[in-house]
């Protein structure tokens, strides 16, 4: 038994029911004070003014703005954007939204909200300490080099580059994991296997952490290289499922029934699974996965495209 085991076991009760709902409420919230803060109707900043990560105002007093950095807003932040620029920007906000509320929905189905939960929170308070870390280390360095009164500046600048981008981003690396065949609509046309997705965002991080070292960022190279370990250690410990030993046992048992299947559990066409809503088997579709619904009243079984969408029989 793991430590996430064991804090399951002793804290049964925590995890928030519907995590990535409340998520994606908070993101809608950002981008509307984004919108709202460039429109200039308020003579001041809401977002960087009273809720973004500023160490040096957390220091004296303004300690909401550990939650409240969470309404980062995706939407017309950090320059002045033209209107059809920012209608772009809340069409593709749309999209993602959309997107990662359902893959949310599944690893919380799939992992329980307890380990959803210390998963996104873990993320959650890692980007907060790297914050408090840099903060003090940039301030050294500058009263080091004789500058003074940079404190406010420089907390200004830590809050306004802390943000959940990156982990977010490792929530559909978790979901391509855990299924690799499942298929997403790039564009709404061109269908393209999640893990060749996951290829692709790992690409994007890897041209990122170059691009931070170049430019010596290391804050933001600080805060990928985080979110990257607190997947990786995340799906080496935690068992179930969701985990990547989970993952090879859940193998090795498909592997095991079929070698032990009766020649009667054969179907006509040599096929052993069939979804029981659309009827595809493993020989008419085989880029697709099966498995049995546990909250199902019987042993059905569900293609990949119909397992998390069907109605549970009981």
């Amino acid at each position: 038994m793991n430590f996430i085991d064991k804090l399951e076991r002793k804290y049964p009760r925590f995890g928030i029911p519907g995590l990535m709902k409340y998520v994606i409420c908070l993101s809608i919230a950002g981008n509307v004070i984004a919108l709202i803060d460039m429109s200039g109707i308020l003579p001041f900043q809401i977002y960087t003014g009273f809720l973004s990560l500023d160490v040096y105002q957390i220091l004296h007093g303004q300690v909401w703005r550990l939650i409240t950095f969470i309404l980062y807003p995706t939407v017309g932040f950090g320059g002045n954007m033209s209107s059809s620029m920012v209608f772009i920007d809340l069409i593709w906000f749309a999209i993602w939204a959309f997107l990662y509320y359902q893959i949310g929905t599944v690893l919380e189905r799939e992992w329980g909200k307890f380990r959803f939960t210390l998963f996104y929170l873990g993320g959650v308070i890692f980007v907060i300490i790297v914050a408090f870390v840099f903060f003090f280390v940039y301030r050294a360095i500058i009263a080091g080099a004789g500058g003074v009164g940079a404190d406010e500046l420089l907390g200004l600048v830590v809050g306004s580059k802390s943000n959940l981008e990156y982990l977010n981003q490792t929530l559909f690396l978790a979901f391509a994991l855990m299924f690799p065949e499942m298929r997403f609509y790039v564009y709404f046309i061109l269908p393209v296997k999640a893990k060749w997705l996951a290829y692709v965002y790992l690409g994007l991080m890897a041209f990122h952490i170059v691009q931070c070292i170049i430019i010596s960022d290391y804050f933001s190279l600080t805060l990928i290289l985080g979110a990257l370990v607190n997947f990786a250690v995340f799906f080496i410990f935690a068992r179930g499922s969701g985990s990547i030993k989970g993952s090879v046992r859940e193998k090795r048992r498909k592997n095991k029934y079929k070698k032990m299947a009766r020649p009667h559990e054969v179907s006509r066409d040599g096929s052993r699974h069939k979804c029981a809503i659309c009827g595809c088997t493993e020989i008419t579709n085989p880029e697709r996965e099966f498995r049995y619904c546990s909250k199902c009243n019987g042993n059905y079984e569900y293609c990949s495209e119909h397992l998390f969408t069907h109605e549970h029989v009981q």
